[in-house]
């Protein structure tokens, strides 16, 4: 039947939710749970399993070290493929009236970016009519297809953004972000366990933090999620707090990041209007406070060089540094350059210093991320003969 905005429900489930087969049972008890009421419609956007998507890529690039972009796409879309597929079986298996949507069934169109393309339009009518024949709509996040019909990838961990952007292109103004950790924290709580969790905060702090290098949301759905005017409730199962990303106020947080790349520019370059010719293709960066024009690559992107060469930038690489970011409320950020080996310890002594902690030198109290043991499902599980 048909479903208007007030009785749907836009939920992601990161790759984390999915460390075992049986998740995607737990997962569908909870979808369906939310569709207990029989006039809720849920809309599902999964990842891939944890590690599914690295393995991809491993075994792509031992293919071909020089992997073409869009095949590159092509390779990674089929662990999200898989994961909502896998959850579709589940929501079956418990008696669920289910449809799995993929890049070419979800009505959104990108740019011809491969790796990073940015959403051109967005079609919610595959959705909606999806909706009238089924209580959940599990979506293949992070996913969709170039103007030439071809599957194109919002980017690295970008299946927030698929379900922000759906929830704005139907009109629902709350999305759900399902991890494994129940919100947003004042810092990693894997690195310090004494990161407090913070009940909300702004569309400006989270982006901030995204670009920072935070493990929080793609840098991009937030931008969405402001634009459309959609909260991101971020939450985990089993677990009734959360922290709500929209209007509200958090605290000061501190961010640290091992994985940047930096690069030192020529003499007299302007560092924020490289980095705002590089977040056109998509790439974010933040210029760090230093005396010669430094610019930081957060996160794990890739082609970095490629792109400043391409664009015209002289750029030097800078290796053995971390970025260090203190992020205020209203997204104004402090940054600065450590040392690989004394990120962690910088993130617990400025945590510290800001909570009046003495900090901790103890191992996180959450078990560390790990890979999925099924993440090889689709290429074969490492170290075997199958």
């Amino acid at each position: 039947m048909p479903r208007d905005s007030e009785h749907l429900r836009v939920v992601k489930f990161g790759g984390s939710s999915f460390l075992e087969l049986a998740d995607y049972a737990r997962v569908a008890a909870h979808l369906i749970e939310m569709t207990d009421d029989g006039d809720t419609g849920v809309i599902a956007v999964v990842s891939g399993m944890s590690g599914s998507t690295g393995r991809l890529l491993e075994a792509a690039l031992a293919v071909d070290p020089d992997l073409k972009p869009e095949v590159q796409d092509q390779a990674l879309a089929t662990a999200e493929m898989l994961s909502a597929t896998l959850l579709r079986a589940a929501l079956h298996a418990q008696g669920s009236t289910a449809i799995d949507l993929w890049a070419h069934q979800l009505g959104i169109v990108g740019d011809d970016t491969a790796t990073r393309s940015k959403i051109v339009t967005i079609d919610p009518a595959p959705v909606r009519k999806a909706l009238t024949e089924h209580q959940v709509v599990v979506l293949a996040g992070g996913q969709a297809v170039r103007p030439d019909g071809r599957i194109t990838m919002l980017g690295r961990n970008s299946s927030d953004l698929t379900a922000v952007a759906i929830a704005g292109a139907l009109g629902v103004t709350e999305c759900e972000i399902y991890s494994d950790v129940p919100g947003v924290y004042t810092t990693d709580p894997y690195t310090e366990p004494a990161a407090r969790l913070m009940p909300e905060l702004s569309y400006a702090q989270c982006e901030a933090m995204s670009d920072s290098g935070a493990k929080v949301l793609f840098g991009g759905s937030v931008a969405a999620a402001r634009r459309y005017g959609v909260a991101i409730a971020c939450r985990s199962l089993g677990d009734d707090r959360g922290t709500v990303v929209g209007p509200g106020t958090g605290t000061t947080t501190v961010v640290g990041d091992r994985k940047a790349q930096v690069f030192r520019l020529a003499t007299g370059a302007d560092p924020d209007r490289v980095a705002t010719l590089m977040r056109e293709t998509g790439l974010v960066s933040v210029a760090v406070p230093s005396d010669e024009p430094v610019l930081a690559f957060t996160g794990d992107q890739r082609g970095v060089a490629e792109a400043l060469a391409g664009a015209g930038v002289t750029a030097e690489a800078v290796h053995g540094t971390g970025l260090m970011s203190v992020v205020e409320p209203d997204g104004t950020a402090r940054r600065w350059l450590a040392p690989l080996d004394e990120v962690d310890a910088q993130v617990r002594r400025e945590h510290g210093l800001l909570y009046r902690q003495s900090g901790s030198t103890d191992p996180a109290r959450l078990v560390p991320k790990t890979r999925s043991a099924n993440s090889g499902l689709l290429i074969g599980s490492a170290g075997t003969d199958s």
